[in-house]
């Protein structure tokens, strides 16, 4: 088979049949992701390259800014500065229309 007919069969077919097995959309794309490079390369090529891609993915910039934000609401939320800026905001916006939405 074709390398462009392999990965045409799995992001079609298997994509779909994983799909409709109710698999999260994340899992269903790395596993489809893994057997194709396994079946292009080796099942050790694929293996090492899951393992370095993660970590590759999780230690960039854009991902570590994620839990700081999701921190940064929780500290606001517990310290009742969301109300404050939330009364401050319809002060200022709430009489115009459209106002806070």
């Amino acid at each position: 088979m074709s390398l462009a007919l392999v990965g045409v069969i799995g992001v079609v077919v298997l994509l779909l049949a994983l799909f409709f097995l109710r698999i999260p959309v994340a899992f269903a794309m790395a596993l489809i992701g893994f057997l194709g490079f396994w079946y292009v390369r080796n099942f050790n090529a694929a293996a090492s390259m899951l393992g370095s891609e993660v970590w590759k993915v999780f230690t960039t910039y854009g991902l570590t800014v994620i839990p700081l934000f999701i921190l940064m609401g929780q500290i606001c939320f517990y310290s009742g500065v969301n109300k404050r800026l939330y009364k401050a905001a319809y002060a200022w916006l709430g009489h115009r229309k459209g106002g806070l939405s």
